[in-house]
């Protein structure tokens, strides 16, 4: 039996520990409290900007590092919780530094930067003349990153704009800004031989698009029914002074509008991100920051398990909890009566997803603590599930605003979703999962319809991963196999667009038509990130099929033993009903089903 574990009143939790980067620097403190959010009328319309402060920096260098392999996962820094705005910008000048890494390393070796500055070290002989700043070299980097946004020049409020100042820091920025001019000259000849007439030319083709594209990427938010109405919800943006507009509108500051299709998804302008995450329905459960793609998902699967009501007493699974978004948003689809199973929470992360489920006051999300492959499809727990949101790992490669994305999924993700949209090294391993996984959910004998979702735009990932999956079913020998079928044509509709910067990166040629046909592939825009949908669904079982079960186990009345004469009388009917004519012609099927029946009662009434 799998273990469940069921939400409870969990209060929220603590910030604790301090962690210590390579340098020895610290990043957090020791005790951070909750910070308390409370209803205000007016925006926080006040913007800073560049240098950042030291603790960015610091920050900024330790998540270099993750993402460069270098070390395991730092804990969040305190100053995350109690400024949105510090904890986007951490993340952005740690990808944007990776991004540029390259162009960095030579800038620092073109200028001989760690050999200028030697530290002379006299307590072990013979003396040594190791570089001073060698073993602080993602801090450099995140630096010199810093100072190239500047146009290399100093800047005028860096002191004030610090806060607390951090020794170290002060250090590297002294020494950066000695030799400034020498990265100006050493970037201006990088850009020569490299032929780029632009910055961004200095970046692979994949990132340069995926940035021109997030320029004006809207900030999507799914209003929680469980705890707020929408009409609630809206009373209080106009109050805290949004502007309510119609989706075709152009965007005005600090404006949003309810999305056409989707009815508890509202889609905000982006110069509003920072005071979202700072709102206090937000923090109370209200608002969810959540991406339209799994919206869409979750509202396909919850559409074709009870596609003529508003909610649903079947149970759905959820093969990768994540966040905990989709199986949030699937339990404010289903009725109270309807629990949604979501697999595979990390140790460390059952708590949160417990007091996320709690806040958002989810309490049918019920959390399987063990991996969707390694659960068996005959348990009892899951007999009641008639839907499953097949969501494995992919490769993120059509996440536009990957800031966003991360504020929303967690650090985790962020090794992977900073190389690229056309990284395709670890789609081997990701294609491999995501076939078991959703062959595991075809598995199921009670399920009737399986949603394949994934967030790339590789056809390795989606349209050729499906056809070698239909592929197998259709050689498969199942009286009630799953079918790929078509979806709905009114979302179809509602999301496909075609001025997408990614049309290049993808090869198309190779894609069957009859996949993509029925399947949903959204191509990432400027509006919208890039998705796809696969729907299978369950054939019914033929009525000629269990009247032949039923023979053979002489369930109508039979003897078992004549099952194969009874068998060969029933094609004889079906044969014989083939030849009448007109609408007098009754079902072949129903016909023998009815002189069978007729028979078992007349010897029942015999006896």
């Amino acid at each position: 039996m799998v273990e469940i574990l069921r939400p409870t009143a969990i209060g929220r939790l603590e910030e604790l520990g301090v962690n210590q980067d390579s340098s020895g620097a610290s990043i957090g403190v020791s005790i951070d409290p909750q910070p308390q959010f409370e209803e205000v009328n007016t925006i926080q319309r006040t913007k800073r900007l560049l240098p950042y402060n030291h603790r960015v920096m610091l920050a900024a260098s330790v998540y270099l590092e993750y993402i460069q392999g270098q070390r395991g996962l730092p804990p969040q820094p305190s100053y995350f919780k109690t400024d949105p705005y510090l904890m986007r910008q951490t993340y952005k000048l740690a990808l944007g530094t990776f991004h540029y890494i390259q162009v960095i390393e030579d800038l620092l070796l073109d200028t001989y930067f760690y050999s200028s500055y030697v530290q002379v070290s006299i307590s072990n002989p013979p003396p040594s003349r190791d570089p001073q700043f060698r073993q602080c070299q993602s801090l450099v980097a995140v630096m010199l990153y810093n100072l190239k946004l500047l146009g290399f020049k100093a800047p005028r409020a860096y002191q004030c704009e610090f806060g607390e100042t951090v020794r170290e820091v002060q250090e590297v920025h002294e020494a950066l800004l000695r030799f400034k001019t020498k990265f100006h000259a050493a970037f201006a000849r990088c850009r020569i031989k490299c032929n780029a007439y632009q910055e961004d030319q200095l970046m692979s083709n994949d990132i340069r698009i995926r940035y021109k594209s997030c320029v004006s990427t809207p900030r999507h938010v799914r209003v929680n029914s469980l705890r707020r109405n929408k009409d609630q919800v809206i009373m209080t943006l106009e109050n805290r002074g949004y502007t309510k507009i119609a989706p075709l509108e152009p965007w005005t500051p600090f404006s949003f509008y309810c999305d056409p299709l989707l009815e508890q998804l509202l889609v905000f302008s982006p110069d509003s991100k920072d005071d979202l995450t700072n709102f206090a329905l937000v923090h109370d459960g209200s608002l969810l920051l959540q991406d339209k793609s799994t919206v869409v998902a979750a509202s396909i699967l919850h559409n074709m398990i009870s596609p003529n009501g508003p909610s649903s007493n079947d149970d759905v699974i959820v093969t990768d909890i994540g966040t905990g978004n989709a199986a949030c948003y699937l339990a404010a689809l289903q009725s109270k009566e309807g629990s949604v199973l979501a697999f595979g929470p990390a140790p460390d992360a059952t708590e949160k997803l417990l007091t996320k489920s709690d806040t958002l006051n989810a309490s049918n999300v019920h959390i399987v603590n063990e991996p969707f492959l390694q659960s068996s499809c005959k348990d009892k727990i899951f007999k009641g599930v008639r839907g499953i949101l097949c969501n494995p790992p992919s490769s993120l490669s059509g996440v536009v605003d990957i800031v966003e994305l991360v504020v929303e999924e967690g650090e985790k993700i962020l090794p992977a979703v900073a190389k690229g949209p056309c990284d395709t090294a670890s789609l081997p391993r990701y294609v491999t999962t995501q076939y078991l996984t959703l062959k595991h959910a075809l598995s199921f004998p009670k399920v009737s319809c399986v949603v394949f979702f994934t967030r790339s735009i590789h056809p390795q990932e989606c349209e050729h991963l499906v056809r070698k999956v239909c592929d197998e079913l259709s050689e498969s020998s199942d009286d009630s196999p799953f079918r790929l079928v078509p979806v709905d044509s009114a979302v179809r509709e509602s999301v496909l667009t075609n001025d997408s910067f990614y049309h290049p990166l993808v090869n198309m040629k190779n894609i069957p038509t009859d996949i993509s046909s029925k399947c949903l592939r959204v191509m990432p825009t400027a509006e919208l990130g890039g998705f796809f949908v696969a729907t299978f669904q369950r054939m019914a079982v033929k009525s000629s099929t269990i009247l032949e079960r039923a023979l053979e186990k002489g369930t109508l009345g039979g003897d078992p033993s004549k099952g194969s004469s009874s068998a060969k009388k029933h094609k004889k009917n079906k044969k014989a009903a083939k030849k009448l004519k007109g609408d007098s012609a009754m079902d072949p099927t129903t016909a023998s089903m009815i002189k069978v029946r007729g028979k078992s009662r007349k010897s029942a009434k015999r006896k």
